[in-house]
């Protein structure tokens, strides 16, 4: 084993999904070869990856610094601010996805494809989202009931600690159980 380590440079689980990883693009680019309109594809690709680098980073960028200085006026951690930020990114990956649907600019085609009129996409993804929301802070008021003591401090306070101001661990007094008993 670390024969193999020392000429792959990662363990053996590596190299297999690695090789699983090339496998599904090989069979994903076989797909878009076959399929009728590959230069569609290609263009809808490059364009997306114009997008992104043009559009989407340099906003979520902005975004992510505004987030960070908004949290720091409030004395919020990175942790507690992604329990907005993880949300409301699936949401707008969902709106990205279905926005033609959201804002009904695509319905002749979709009856076309489907023979029925297209449901209230806008209703779904506005539930989608709340429900985004609505689980995030279920787990964020589970994350500070959990920090948080549940009864009365029992014993004397310990000694403030200096960089939260907040009361540290008390330390017993006598021998420690990893110490020999001084006797």
């Amino acid at each position: 084993m670390s024969r193999f380590r020392s000429r792959y440079g990662d363990q053996p689980l590596h190299l297999i999904a690695v090789v699983i990883t090339f496998a599904i693009a090989g069979y994903a680019l076989t797909r878009i070869v076959a399929s009728p309109e590959p230069i569609s594809f290609a263009l809808y690709f490059a364009g997306a990856i114009v997008a992104h680098d043009l559009v989407a980073f340099p906003l979520y960028s902005a975004l992510h610094r505004l987030a960070g200085h908004a949290g720091s006026r409030v004395r919020l951690g990175r942790a507690t601010i992604n329990y907005v930020r993880v949300p409301a990114i699936l949401s707008a990956f969902g709106f990205v996805v279905w926005f033609p649907l959201i804002l009904r600019l695509d319905t002749q085609r979709y009856l076309a494809d489907t023979g029925n009129e297209p449901p209230s996409y806008l209703g779904r993804w506005l539930a989608l989202t709340a429900a985004l929301f609505l689980v995030s802070g279920i787990a964020y008021t589970i994350r500070l009931r959990r920090g948080r003591p549940r009864g009365p401090a029992k014993g004397p306070p310990g000694p403030r600690s200096p960089r939260s101001g907040a009361a540290g661990p008390v330390e017993p007094e006598g021998p420690r159980a990893s110490e020999p008993d001084a006797r």
